[in-house]
């Protein structure tokens, strides 16, 4: 009977052979045998050979068999380098990518200067991965593709590295296969989208969360045949569970809505909570209007303020402009004016042009102390500058009512007319009241009525009460008015429906 293989290895191994040690702790580390694996790597590493030195850098860098080192394994892994491995070459340039390269101490206690991570040496990783690129590393191309792709200038032509990812996908590296799919998606021509899909699809088979979440967009929007909602799910379930943020984000979207799977608000929450927690700003976005809305039962706006906030300091407008209203009703206690104001013009500096109105809205709606009027004269000078309809009708109540700048009728009638011309409906009725009674100058009742009748087909209460009180003797195109302004929750028309005197 022959002896058993650990034996026969190390009766190889104890001929002293770095080579025969090499396979003895890789037969060591298959059983489990981690610290006595690295006893014998090391021997065959200060033995000097290339790729013993390789694994001991590695032992040392990822703590197998020895606390983790990292000067020990720089050390270990350059030596091997300097040797033309070229695994050691390529882990080489994947740590200076990370910021970790330079000089180093080795020694029991490292240098504190060693664990301070430095900016990413993009020349120096591409030197170490372009030797091994270069002696046929596939794994290496597509680091070497990753690597100028973050730093075309130093590439040594143009197109080279969409050149290194088609080598390392035709070698069948799954980072390869990923770099080139997405580099067809980008250039490629009629048949890109079904080659693309290959790739993706044996780099998803290796484990790749990013192929399977390009494979989900591609099924989404039917880019390699027809749409289907339920492979896009699936791959999306993938790759979130591996770990991939924005799959994480378009799984909870799926959830919310039932979009290729089964609708379910606890797990969509729970993927869009993992992924706003990441950093993810749809998700955060989502998870805010989520918890106000009323599918959570009951709402919860402290959460969904949370959220929002979460979103907006992540740069989402919309959020910004949420959280504002959020703030203003107290979801997050007392309503903070200046955080308020803050977060609209966030909103509008990002482009939520929606955010005017409520910006508007609450200028004209305070009442400061002198003291603070600068500040108000400040927002109120902003709104005219910015030259914008919905700001304008705003602008024409605060110069109306005296609100951050003197009272004056007839400039706020033509800031109410500018923005009525461009549409706003507030405005036309805030202009017609004015043209009926003479304010701001002369009376102009035609141009007026034709104004409440505009905002009255937008459904504007107060545009159908002043409507019934211009139809003067006309009772019944009086009744009509009054009762749609009724209707729509117009005070005075609801008393005088209820049978009280009407007043203008």
């Amino acid at each position: 009977m022959l002896p058993g293989a650990i034996f026969r290895a190390r009766l190889r191994a104890a001929s002293g052979r770095p080579e025969a040690r090499l396979l003895l702790a890789e037969q060591l580390a298959g059983r489990g045998a981690a610290i006595a694996a690295f006893q014998h790597i090391a021997a065959a590493a200060h033995d000097g050979l290339p790729e013993a030195q390789t694994r001991l850098g590695l032992c040392y860098l990822r703590g197998l068999g020895v606390p983790a080192n990292q000067a020990e394994a720089r050390h270990w892994l350059e030596r091997a380098a300097a040797a033309g491995d070229v695994t050691a070459q390529t882990e080489l340039a994947g740590l200076a990518l990370h910021g970790i390269s330079g000089p180093y101490h080795r020694g029991p206690f490292p240098a504190p200067e060693t664990e301070v991570l430095a900016a990413p040496d993009h020349h120096l990783a591409a030197d170490l991965a372009r030797r091994a690129a270069n002696a046929g590393s596939a794994e290496a191309q597509a680091l070497l593709a990753f690597i100028l792709s973050l730093t075309p200038s130093i590439a040594e032509a143009p197109g080279e590295a969409d050149a290194l990812y088609r080598e390392s996908a035709e070698a069948g590296w799954p980072l390869g296969q990923l770099g080139h799919a997405m580099a067809l998606m980008r250039y490629g021509g009629p048949d890109a989208p079904g080659r693309a899909h290959d790739l993706l699809s044996a780099a998803a088979e290796a484990g790749l969360p990013t192929a399977h979440f390009l494979l989900g967009a591609m099924a989404e929007a039917g880019m390699a045949g027809e749409q289907n909602l339920e492979v896009a799910a699936t791959h999306y379930r993938a790759a979130a569970e591996q770990g991939h943020t924005g799959a994480k984000t378009r799984l909870g979207l799926a959830l919310l809505s039932g979009r290729g799977t089964k609708r379910n608000l606890v797990e969509a929450e729970t993927w869009l909570r993992r992924a706003a927690l990441e950093d993810d700003v749809v998700a955060a976005a989502v998870l805010g209007d989520f918890h106000a809305s009323p599918d959570r039962q009951p709402p919860n706006l402290g959460e969904a303020a949370h959220w929002h906030r979460h979103a907006a300091e992540l740069g989402h407008p919309g959020s910004a402009h949420v959280l504002a209203r959020a703030i203003s009703a107290g979801a997050e206690g007392k309503p903070d004016l200046r955080a308020i104001v803050a977060w609209l013009e966030t909103a509008i500096e990002r482009g939520d042009t929606t955010a005017w109105p409520d910006l508007g809205g609450l200028i004209a709606s305070l009442s400061l102390p002198p003291d603070q009027l600068p500040v108000l004269h400040g927002w109120l000078q902003r709104m005219i500058q910015e030259d914008r309809p919905e700001a304008g009708f705003y602008v024409g109540l605060c110069v109306n009512c005296g609100i951050g700048t003197p009272a004056d009728e007839r400039l706020a009638r033509r800031y109410y007319l500018w923005a009525a011309g461009e549409g706003v409906i507030e405005a036309m009725v805030a202009a017609a009241e004015m043209l009926v009674n003479g304010r701001g100058g002369r009376p102009d009742p035609d141009v007026a009525r034709a104004l409440f009748q505009y905002a009255g087909k937008h459904d504007h209460a107060g545009a159908h009460y002043a409507l019934g009180v211009m139809a003067g003797p006309d009772r019944d195109a009086a009744l009509v008015h009054f009762s749609r302004a009724a209707a729509l929750g117009h005070q005075k028309a609801k008393l005088l429906m209820d049978g009280e005197p009407a007043t203008a």
